[in-house]
């Protein structure tokens, strides 16, 4: 375990590591630039990936057992999750940094309810949420950065409510521990980091902020068409 097991340190008197260079215009210039085709191509892709749709029924599953209530799709982009939760019975509360992200979840949502913002600054109340995915949303993030935004999710998710964090483990020359830069993407200019982080330090990373890992699952890409990476989603449960 990490250094938060004793009952005596509380989530607040924990420190962010030095170093977070927080990207928040870029990236929501990039997204807002590729919100229509990333919307229009990738939307229903959830679909064609039954071990990611398992895993996403397994949190759902959790999370009615607690009770009715809200949670938090991190990063929902055209809110084609927060979409599929519903199905399941689930309450969902999407943010993204993008408005344009946030405008094409509305028009192919309309039931859904979105917000823009900032993962780094949460418009919720502490303890509000029984529950949040994170679908790649600290994908871009260095280590520095990925500790405010799981901070700031542990604030938001009540104790014993849970987690689903998914994020690239390695690529084919890239290693976890390493990025590279995005520059192009769907044809349209984007300046991106992305960064992989291996299966134990993403386990780590959770609990240093108060989450426990009930369960994780790697996977190979999918398809020809999917970017060839090796994915983890990691269900961990708030402390």
């Amino acid at each position: 375990m990490g250094p938060v097991d004793s009952m005596d340190v509380t989530l607040d008197d924990q420190v962010i590591p030095d170093g977070a260079d927080v990207p928040i215009e870029r990236l929501r210039w990039s997204y807002d630039g590729v919100a229509s085709a990333y919307s229009n191509d990738l939307a229903e892709e959830i679909l064609a990936k039954p071990i990611e749709r398992g895993m996403l029924l397994a949190f759902a599953e959790l999370v009615r057992a607690r009770g009715p209530g809200t949670v938090g799709d991190v990063g929902c982009g055209p809110g084609h999750i927060a979409k599929h939760l519903s199905a399941h019975g689930l309450t969902t509360h999407g943010i993204d940094i993008s408005s344009a992200m946030i405008a094409e979840a509305r028009h192919k949502f309309p039931e859904g309810t979105f917000e823009i913002a900032s993962m780094f600054d949460l418009p919720v109340a502490r303890g509000a949420w029984r529950g949040a995915v994170a679908r790649y949303a600290t994908l871009h993030y260095a280590a520095a950065e990925r500790a405010r935004a799981l901070r700031e999710l542990a604030r938001v998710i009540e104790p014993g409510g849970y987690l689903l964090h998914g994020f690239y483990v390695s690529a084919p020359e890239h290693p976890p521990g390493s990025m590279y830069h995005l520059d192009t993407w769907f044809g349209q200019p984007v300046d991106l980091d992305v960064h992989f982080v291996g299966v134990e330090q993403g386990a780590e990373e959770l609990d240093q902020w108060e989450f426990d890992v009930e369960a994780a699952l790697v996977r190979e890409p999918m398809s020809k068409t999917e970017l060839p990476t090796r994915r983890c989603y990691m269900l961990a449960r708030r402390r």
